[in-house]
């Protein structure tokens, strides 16, 4: 039995078509497939990295927000002075930042947040944030 071949009324046994696709086929769709990978992966490593950077200035912020409810906590005032680094219990910064405060920092023993400029240093530099009245509020400091 003769399946694979077929005559042409007109000429010789002609082959029927085979299904699938040729090696050099598969190899064009892997080299493109392997070209948008390489353009699309750093664009994605950095994306990545923005949201975890975002994630962990959040964090840092809703840390110093909580500065008056460890003071009315422990009933006791806050005060840190001018130059030194910003380090209590229950104060968790995320893991390499750290904070220096540049005016005096202080939080009443009732939560009240005097005004205070602080230097914040992240993994990627520093920035100025400003503790605003009377609860404490990260804000950026002005210029």
């Amino acid at each position: 039995m003769w399946a694979s071949c077929r005559r042409d009324s007109k000429g010789p046994a002609t082959r029927a078509p085979d299904g699938g696709f040729s090696l050099l086929e598969l190899l064009v769709v892997l080299a493109l497939i392997s070209f948008m990978t390489a353009l699309v992966a750093p664009r994605l490593k950095n994306t990545v990295d923005a949201i975890s950077r975002s994630g962990d200035r959040a964090e840092a912020v809703r840390q110093l927000e909580r500065l008056p409810l460890l003071a009315r906590r422990d009933g006791t005032p806050l005060a840190v002075d001018k130059g030194q680094a910003l380090s209590m219990p229950g104060l968790e910064l995320p893991q390499g930042w750290s904070v220096q405060v540049i005016d005096r920092l202080q939080v009443a023993a009732n939560g009240y947040c005097a005004p205070a400029l602080l230097d914040v240093t992240t993994p990627a530099g520093n920035e100025r944030w400003m503790l605003g009245t009377p609860d404490c509020r990260i804000s950026d400091a002005p210029p």
